[in-house]
C-alpha cells in the first residue's frame, strides 16, 4: 500500500541520515581542534617556572591510538622565547617577547583544519618555523624571512646553544592566541629551552559522542599515572548536545510519521473488511473460524508490510543520498543494516495497524451479510 510505502522510505531516509549526520557533525567539531588535553599532575622542578613532564608519555598513548579507531594525539611545548629579525629595520623592535610552541607542526594542523595559511604548510624541517599573523605584521615578516630565537631570559648578545635560526615557512591565520604565536619543531625547541625529552602537554582527539569520550578519558586517566587527563568541556558538551538534539528529531519524527502511516493503514484495512464482507461471510458459512479469517487478513497485512519495507527501503535511500548531497555536500554510502529494520517495522506497523479492522470479522453473520442487510 501507498501509505506503507511512504513510511518504509521516509524512515529508511531519516535512518540513513542520521548515521550520516552523527558522522559528520563529529567531523565537523574536530574542526574546533583538540577535545581533550592530557597534562602533568605535578609540576616539576624547573627554572622556567612551567610545568613538565617526560616525553614517554607519548608511547603510553599508543596503545590507545592502536584500539580506538580516529584517536590521535599531538605532543606540545610551550615557552617564551625573545623573537628577533635577522633584517635590521630601525623603524621595528629590535626583537619581542613570544609564546613558541614546539610540536609535530603536520599533526597539529591536522586538528584545525580550519587553519589558514599564507605560504607552504607542510611538515617542517629543523630549521623552519611558522609564526602567527599578528607576529608577523608586527615585525613585519614574511615567508622566506628568517627569524633568531633565544630563551626569554637568556642574557642579550648572547650566542651559541641559547640562539637558534629558523626560517618562515608560512604564516598561520586563526583569530586565535596562536596568530601570536611562533611554531618550531619540538626538538628545536626542547634544544632552545634546555627542556630535552619534556614536553608541556599533549592534545588529545577523542572520537566520538560525549558519552564515549567521557568513557576514553577516564580510561586514559586510570591507566596514566602521574598525569591528568582533562576534557575541553566546550567542545565536548556542545558535540554532545547537538548530537543529542539530532537523535531526538530524527526519532521523534519517525515516530510521529510512523503514527499517520498506522492511522492511515487501519482505515485502509477497515475500507477493505467492509468491502469484502460478503466474501468472509461465504468463508464463515463454509466453516472457516474468525481466527482463520482473522489470521488470514493479518498475513495479508504483513505482505504487504513486507513488500512495503523492501520497496520503501530502497526509495529512502535514494531520498537519503539526495539530502546528503544537498544539505551536506557529502556523498552518503547506503547503511545495509537498517533494510531488515526498516522491514520489521513495515511488516509490524502493518500488523499492529490491521488488529482493531479484523475484529469487525466477529460481528458479521453469514446469513445477514449474504442477504444484504
Amino acid at each position: 500500500m501507498s501509505s506503507l510505502f511512504v513510511g518504509a522510505a521516509v524512515t529508511a531516509a531519516l535512518l540513513n541520515l542520521h548515521r550520516d549526520v552523527q558522522h559528520k557533525m563529529t567531523q565537523e567539531f574536530r574542526a574546533y581542534g583538540a577535545n581533550a588535553v592530557l597534562t602533568p599532575s605535578v609540576t616539576s622542578g624547573s627554572s622556567h617556572d612551567v610545568s613538565v613532564m617526560d616525553e614517554d608519555v607519548i608511547s603510553r598513548l599508543a596503545p590507545f591510538r592502536e584500539r580506538v579507531n580516529g584517536f590521535t594525539f599531538v605532543p606540545v611545548l610551550n615557552d617564551v622565547v625573545r623573537l628577533k629579525r635577522l633584517s635590521a629595520d630601525p623603524r621595528l623592535p629590535e626583537f619581542q617577547n613570544v609564546v613558541a610552541v614546539g610540536t609535530d607542526f603536520a599533526a597539529l594542523q591536522g586538528h584545525y583544519p580550519g587553519w589558514r595559511f599564507q605560504g607552504l604548510a607542510h611538515h617542517l624541517d629543523a630549521s623552519e618555523c611558522v609564526v602567527g599573523a599578528r607576529v608577523a605584521a608586527r615585525l613585519r615578516l614574511g615567508v622566506g624571512d628568517r627569524i633568531e630565537l633565544q630563551p626569554s631570559d637568556a642574557p642579550a648578545g648572547s650566542s651559541g646553544e641559547s640562539q637558534r635560526q629558523f626560517r618562515i615557512a608560512g604564516v598561520l591565520t586563526t583569530g586565535a592566541a596562536e596568530d601570536d604565536q611562533v611554531f618550531v619543531p619540538l626538538a628545536a625547541l626542547q634544544s632552545l629551552s634546555g627542556l630535552n625529552g619534556k614536553i608541556s602537554l599533549v592534545q588529545l582527539s577523542v572520537p566520538g559522542e560525549a558519552a564515549e569520550i567521557e568513557r576514553t578519558i577516564q580510561e586514559l586517566s586510570a591507566t596514566l599515572a602521574g598525569v591528568e587527563v582533562r576534557p575541553i568541556r566546550q567542545i565536548v558538551e556542545s558535540q554532545g548536545r547537538v548530537l543529542s538534539i539530532i537523535r531526538w528529531l530524527t526519532v521523534s519524527l519517525t515516530a510521529l510519521i510512523l503514527v499517520i502511516i498506522a492511522l492511515c493503514v487501519m482505515a485502509t484495512m477497515t475500507t477493505i473488511v467492509l468491502e469484502r464482507r460478503k466474501d468472509i461471510a461465504v468463508m464463515k458459512a463454509l466453516g472457516a473460524t474468525d481466527n482463520l479469517v482473522m489470521r488470514l487478513f493479518m498475513t495479508e497485512g504483513a505482505g504487504l508490510g513486507l513488500a512495503a519495507g523492501f520497496a520503501g527501503f530502497g526509495a529512502g535511500a535514494v531520498l537519503a543520498r539526495a539530502l546528503a548531497q544537498r544539505l551536506f555536500a557529502v556523498s552518503l554510502s547506503v547503511t545495509w543494516w537498517t533494510l531488515p529494520l526498516v522491514c520489521l517495522l513495515s511488516v509490524a506497523l502493518a500488523v499492529v495497524a490491521t488488529l482493531f479492522p479484523v475484529n469487525i470479522i466477529r460481528g458479521i453473520q453469514p446469513a445477514t451479510a449474504l442477504k444484504g442487510d
